[in-house]
């Protein structure tokens, strides 16, 4: 199922194998939420280098149905991806649901309101795993307590205690019910406490998941705290395991973690700041719109073989984006994504040929560039 290849210090390439074929890690997932990734089609995602991407169980259950879903053939078939398909359980999205639609948690589920239609719903254990099956994912997310950013250590000991008792639901219930190929993954959480951390890392690792997510990170902490809490649960988990860093989509935040031995990413980071003009280069990210823009003939990084960057200058892209056209979004999404495959190639490259930390610091301090034209 996961094969380590490679190793350099912590650092390692691998290759996890799915029902829809292999994905070569360290890999990055783009959010597919509802079924699409923003302004890209999957023809353009494999353009990208996209070995998997990640749509959410949750949403897809809500809007179209798992009926719609399961006559067209599949989540694959639905929406015309056949590489591996991610589902996350949706525990993120309805504890950081707004207003009244949050009801409560409760030892048997999350209780909460559609945001489409105001119904009632119950998301449990065994309603995450059918959904998940029900959709032909390929690596389904057992439900979590995800606790947000700020959280007291009461609230993070709280939502331990849901998540652990959820996760041995979901992995008895999908051992029972499981006759496909689907793989399931745990997630540990435990908020920036290392003692919660350590916790839970560990007994979400004692159950035997398929794979780890490292949960409930990159949604505000200080950053150092969630390195602590990326190395401290790497070092205490199974190294034949494929480790998940949910929510991680920055070029230097996944080169940091990819040193600590996380295998796999995901996040809407790439694509979110593509559509308000942030776009990524070799020297730093540039905010397009700027007016030094303007007259840049130049493409997006000199150095990137996406068709953005081939065919399209800086000026033609900022024109787009002071235009409000939606082609400077597509040729934008487009770029980032392409660049965060394009150097995750290079990841794998360089920790195959012994040389990733130097690539790391080297990429790192190009990254950090001053006196870029451009940067925001």
């Amino acid at each position: 199922m996961f094969k380590i290849t490679e190793e350099e210090g912590q650092a390692r390439t691998g290759i996890l194998k799915t029902s829809h074929g292999k994905v070569e890690t360290p890999s990055f997932k783009a959010v597919a939420t509802k079924g699409a990734v923003k302004f890209v089609t999957t023809d353009e995602l494999k353009e990208t280098g996209a070995q998997a991407i990640i749509s959410n169980a949750f949403i897809l259950y809500l809007r179209p149905g798992l009926n719609i879903i399961e006559e067209s053939g599949g989540l694959h078939k639905f929406m015309g991806w056949d590489r591996t398909i991610f589902t996350d359980c949706g525990g993120f999205q309805v504890f950081s649901l707004e207003g009244d639609f949050h009801i409560r948690t409760i030892d048997e589920g999350i209780a909460f309101k559609s945001p489409f239609d105001g119904s009632k719903h119950l998301l449990t254990p065994k309603k995450t795993i059918e959904i998940q099956l029900r959709l032909g994912s390929d690596v389904a997310m057992a439900l979590d307590h995800m606790p947000l950013a700020g959280c007291t250590k009461a609230q993070a000991i709280e939502s331990l205690k849901h998540t652990h008792k959820w996760m041995q639901e979901c992995k008895k219930i999908h051992d029972k019910e499981n006759n496909s190929k689907q793989l399931l993954f745990g997630i540990a959480q435990g908020s920036i406490f290392p003692d919660l951390r350590l916790k839970s890392i560990r007994f979400i690792d004692s159950l035997d998941f398929d794979g780890i997510a490292f949960g409930g990170l990159a949604i505000g902490e200080p950053k150092e705290k969630m390195y602590e809490m990326i190395r401290i649960s790497s070092a205490n988990c199974s190294a034949e395991k494929p480790r998940y860093v949910m929510g991680v989509g920055s070029p230097m935040d996944i080169l940091k973690c990819v040193a600590l031995g996380v295998d796999t990413f995901d996040s809407v980071f790439p694509t979110r700041n593509a559509r308000h003009g942030q776009l990524f280069t070799r020297k730093g990210p540039i905010n397009i719109e700027n007016s030094a823009f303007r007259k840049d003939f130049s493409p997006v990084d000199e150095h990137c073989k996406c068709f953005s960057c081939k065919k399209h200058t800086r000026a033609y892209i900022h024109h787009l984006f002071k235009t409000s056209e939606p082609l400077g979004k597509i040729l934008a999404s487009y770029h980032n994504l392409f660049f965060i495959q394009q150097m995750l190639r290079d990841v794998r490259k360089a920790i195959k040929g012994n040389e990733f930390n130097y690539f790391k610091n080297t990429f790192i301090e190009d990254y950090k560039g001053v006196n870029h034209k451009g940067r925001k």
